[in-house]
């Protein structure tokens, strides 16, 4: 019975981790460059849904992983806004270390540095002449930038090995581990106007969000008709 009992908590608590998960990816729909966070009570129920069924009382374990699939690319017509075609990452330069991202809608600040919306140099750092208007900046697909015909740098894109081990810091960024450096991307592209939208499908959030309802209350229905089996074996014992 202990053992039913801690299957049951354990349960719930990946139920809930799930239900987090699929309120902040709801959260997150619009949200340029976002990437859906999927725990790994999510993909169980992914492979078991593919096996016909699901079970109410799966023990998991584990942190949220992140799903890194390609968002739409959206046309916004700003020549500061880039996005990336195929894999990689911006590298973005921050007091805390290098930290990666898919949300390429920037902008200069006052230093004329180019910078996302919060204020993170993107890497090199890239600095826009003082006579030059951002929307004379061209980028090439290999991220190579120049104003008014002259080369000023190129964006950092990278890319690890291991990708799904990138913890998020927030904001869309993502930082390595200290074992896993970064290397420079091969088969992108990047396009000069268009930013990568959320790759959260409404539709699949709302679905997933069914199905953990249904199995929090399944769960929930075991555990009263366990304590009222306890409560049974108690009036037994002592009657």
């Amino acid at each position: 019975m202990p053992e039913i009992t801690e299957l049951t908590a354990s349960t719930l608590e990946a139920l809930t981790q799930q239900y987090r998960a699929i309120a902040n990816n709801l959260a997150n729909v619009s949200t340029p460059g976002f990437k859906r966070s999927r725990t790994l009570f999510q993909q169980v129920m992914d492979r078991a849904g593919q096996a016909g069924q699901v079970s109410a009382t799966q023990k998991v374990e584990g942190r949220p992983a992140v799903d890194f699939s390609q968002g739409t690319l959206t046309a916004s017509g700003s020549s500061l806004d880039l996005a990336i075609e195929g894999p990689g990452f911006f590298r973005l330069e921050t007091p805390d270390g290098p930290r990666y991202t898919r949300n390429g809608r920037f902008r200069t600040n006052a230093e004329r540095q180019l910078v996302d919306a919060a204020g993170r140099a993107v890497g090199g750092p890239i600095i826009v002449p003082a006579a030059v208007s951002p929307s004379s900046i061209r980028v090439a697909r290999d991220g190579t930038v120049t104003a008014e015909g002259q080369r000023i740098g190129r964006l950092p894109v990278v890319s690890f090995d291991r990708p799904g081990d990138l913890l998020p810091v927030g904001e869309c960024c993502y930082k390595a581990p200290a074992d896993m450096p970064e290397r420079d991307a091969e088969g992108f592209s990047v396009q000069q106007g268009f930013y990568e939208a959320s790759n959260v499908s409404v539709v699949e959030e709302l679905v997933g969000l069914i199905t953990v309802t249904q199995m929090y209350e399944a769960n929930l229905k075991g555990i009263r008709m366990e304590d009222e089996y306890t409560r049974s074996l108690l009036n037994v014992a002592m009657g």
